[in-house]
């Protein structure tokens, strides 16, 4: 029998999960999405539980999901994340003694946060073990109210997990078949409506994590001030959908849209090549060989041809469909529509390495 996890993803715009099951393979066997009212999640945060719970109980009934069980993931400006060097001690002891002795390196009180951590490497410091870690601390009230809304669906969360160590376990390349060993490490960015996350990792193994409060709706925003239009008719003309005369009295022709999506879109892209310098020029030999592009913002047209202007990086989009098979009867079109939207929902059904 296959045995299988659901990874869920609760975006600013919808919630989405996927079912990831294992025979010979991972494979998706599950997936759907259902969008959420204007309001009930802002910067990655659930606002209105009852509206996230009642999109929850709709999402299960549109994918055919049996389980209830689900694998959660958590990305916006309420997480801290940093690298911290403690001394080394078996995993047990360190995960009962973390509170203690990461209490230095956090803005809030430990007991304000749930926290966890990645190993980065061990290393000797004056005779004496050592531990870089990646130290992930999440504001306990943001997770509460995450967690309240999936239970209010009645749905079991079993783990939180970062929203950047899914995108790695999802896209990432960890057997160096694409070169990534002689060429450096590898940067992953997935651009949501309101957070963009980045993450650098070295063939499985993430190194640096930054959270953008920025992401697709910002180009929306940019749109619709313009063209002195609201929120909604500005996401259609930056999707490029057809606009009516009654809808707007003088329609923007197509290509002033995409002149101003993709300026302010190049403001973007800025803010993601200082997080990669800043990276680089914190991290000894640190070496980055490709970026990979995600998530429902990395679909505006001509984005990635902005990102290969602005970002001295190979640049390519994420394809998740290529790194766990899909078993879902869509069409090629329709795969290739929604596989940009999935990548976070299949990274949180993958278990991790301590999983």
């Amino acid at each position: 029998m296959a045995r299988g996890r659901i990874g869920l993803d609760i975006g600013s715009t919808a919630v989405r999960a996927a079912e990831v099951a294992w025979t010979a393979a991972p494979a998706v066997v599950r997936a759907a999405q259902v969008p959420l009212p204007a309001g009930a999640v802002e910067s990655g945060e659930v606002r209105d539980a009852e509206a996230v719970a009642a999109a929850l109980k709709e999402l299960w009934h549109e994918g055919g999901f049996k389980a209830r069980q689900v694998w959660m993931g958590i990305g916006n400006q309420r997480v801290f994340v940093r690298e911290v060097v403690i001394p080394w001690l078996p995993d047990k002891e360190l995960r009962a003694s973390l509170p203690l002795q990461v209490q230095e390196f956090l803005p809030m009180s430990a007991d304000e946060v749930v926290l966890d951590h990645v190993p980065v490497a061990e290393f000797e410091q004056e005779d004496r073990r050592m531990l870089r870690i990646l130290l992930v601390a999440a504001q306990r009230t943001a997770v509460d109210a995450a967690v309240r809304a999936v239970q209010a669906a009645r749905l079991e969360p079993l783990g939180l997990d970062l929203v950047p160590f899914a995108l790695v376990r999802a896209v990432g390349t960890d057997d160096g078949a694409l070169g990534l060993e002689e060429q450096g490490e590898e940067a992953i960015v997935d651009i949501g409506a309101h957070v963009t996350n980045i993450v650098v990792h070295a063939r499985g193994t993430t190194r640096f994590v930054r959270i953008v409060p920025a992401g697709g709706r910002d180009i929306t925003t940019a749109v619709a001030r313009a063209f002195g239009v609201d929120d909604e008719l500005a996401e259609r003309l930056k999707r490029g959908e057809p606009v009516g005369d009654q809808e707007a009295a003088e329609p923007p022709a197509p290509d002033e849209v995409r002149s101003v999506a993709l300026t302010r879109a190049a403001a973007f892209v800025d803010e993601i090549r200082s997080s990669l310098e800043f990276y680089t020029a914190q991290a000894k030999d640190a070496r980055i060989g490709r970026l990979l592009v995600t998530g429902g913002g990395s679909k505006l047209d001509g984005l990635l041809d902005v990102m290969r202007e602005r970002i001295p990086l190979p640049v390519d989009p994420a394809r998740v469909f290529e790194h766990v098979a899909s078993q879902l009867s869509w069409s090629p079109e329709e795969a290739a529509d929604h596989e940009p939207l999935l990548t976070v929902a299949v990274g949180l059904a993958i278990p991790g390495r301590d999983a």
